[in-house]
């Protein structure tokens, strides 16, 4: 038999048995299914799908996840639960949930509930089912809350991102810095009537109160409203300096943007407008955007910044992957690293066994896009505003124009992360 003949012989045997020279990988090893159920409708939930099987395509590019002896490949499993679309009843996002827990039997859960309401009610369902469910969307401070009441129960469940409270504090003290540097103390606030939502201008409210500044309004929308101009008028009426701003239902934030550019409010932008902080907002809201002030939680959801090289190598690769960065300036980075947080927990956990998997992901030290991820007591990403070594961080940016004309976002603060100094409009300088 020729040496031609012999290899090529050779080369199929090793095809069809690549345990032999690879004990570690078995051909057709059952995949690791991981379950996505959240809300397509939002740019959160989509944008969040594309950044987990971003993750997913490069583990098994490596091989997959090593499982005890053996490596098995990830496969993403989706069920839309509707619950970002306005009128969308809690209980239908449920049966969304259960349909893919039962049907699908995912080994764990990522991203999860868009809408904090649907997140809370989901909390049984992930208990009963015993499903590791790590969330990066939902932001209530009311997770941790029903998580103290049974830790036992609800162990499974996970943040694997900031909440309301977090992405305030950063706005906070941000106003803060409005305050020292340009004396504004004039703040009105509108917010969408959700649970998440509450929180955040909840924590804005008090921390301004404490600090000296007038409230001239505190306007809560529901959740499918498009029109603002009763808010945005007596914005004008009262001379706020300050409009702090909180809302992701996308068809609201998009009118809001635009009724806030066309009435020409005189007050700074300060807060959480997905549209107004998204990298296409110059060409979809227009030049106005300028100034606009916006928290991005975590870093790394659609900005790469200069002292992170770990945000711009993910947005890089998301950007080669879809022809475009994230939309969202939020819980893009999270979703991706949900993935590896979870793949890293299975390989010290050396099994599937969710009682298992628990207890490794509880000892999460995990070097992500968004920061050092390990949870506190209540299964809760921990974040600071310090260092990304230590702890997870936000960030807050500003539309600025550069030397070139063009409108940028530049980060502003915490000061470790900070590229700029915020730039006041002409129209409030005195």
């Amino acid at each position: 038999m020729k040496r031609s003949t012999v290899m090529v012989v050779l080369a199929a045997f090793l095809m069809t048995c690549p345990g032999f020279f690879f004990p570690n990988v078995v051909r057709g090893a059952d995949p690791v299914i991981i379950g996505v159920p959240t809300s397509l409708y939002t740019p959160f939930g989509s944008y969040g799908l594309k950044a987990v099987n971003l993750a997913v395509e490069e583990i098994n590019a490596k091989g997959g996840v090593k499982v005890g002896d053996v490596k098995r490949p990830l496969k993403v499993v989706v069920a839309d639960t509707r619950g970002g679309e306005p009128g969308t009843p809690v209980h239908d996002a449920l049966m969304a949930y259960e349909k893919l827990i039962t049907g699908e039997k995912p080994h764990a859960i990522v991203i999860g509930a868009f809408r904090s309401e649907v997140l809370i009610a989901a909390m049984d369902l992930v208990a009963k089912y015993k499903v590791p469910h790590l969330g990066t969307i939902a932001q209530t401070p009311g997770f941790q809350a029903q998580f103290k009441k049974d830790p036992a129960k609800y162990k499974y469940l996970f943040r694997v991102t900031t909440d309301a409270l977090v992405d305030a504090t950063y706005i906070a003290h941000t106003l803060d810095m409005l305050k020292k540097d340009f004396g504004l103390n004039k703040i009105l606030y509108i917010y969408q009537d959700t649970a998440w939502a509450k929180a955040f201008a909840g924590l804005m409210q008090k921390h301004c109160k404490e600090n000296g500044w007038t409230e001239t309004g505190f306007e809560p929308y529901a959740a499918g409203a498009t029109d603002f101009s009763p808010a945005l008028s007596k914005a004008k009426e009262s001379k706020s300096q300050v409009i702090g701003m909180v809302w992701d239902v996308p068809l609201g934030a998009g009118n809001f943007s635009k009724q806030y550019v066309a009435m020409n409010v005189p007050a700074l932008l300060v807060g959480f407008i997905p549209p107004m902080g998204s990298p296409l907002a110059p060409k979809a809201v227009g030049p106005d955007v300028e100034y606009g002030i916006t928290v991005e939680f975590p870093v790394g959801a659609t900005l790469a910044l200069a002292k992170l090289p770990k945000t711009g190598e993910f947005l890089d690769k998301f950007k080669k992957k879809y022809g475009e960065l994230p939309e969202p300036p939020a819980v893009n980075s999270s979703a991706y690293d949900s993935v590896f947080v979870l793949a890293n927990a299975i390989e010290r956990a050396g099994s599937l066994d969710p009682d298992k998997l628990t207890e490794a992901l509880e000892k999460t030290d995990y070097d992500g896009v968004s920061g050092k991820i390990k949870f506190d007591q209540n299964h809760v990403m921990i974040f600071g505003e310090k260092s990304a070594e230590e702890t997870g961080v936000c960030v807050v940016f500003q539309w600025q124009k550069g030397k070139d004309g063009n409108l940028k976002r530049v980060p502003v603060y915490p000061e470790f992360l900070a590229e700029g100094k915020v730039q006041l409009p002409p129209w409030m300088k005195k």
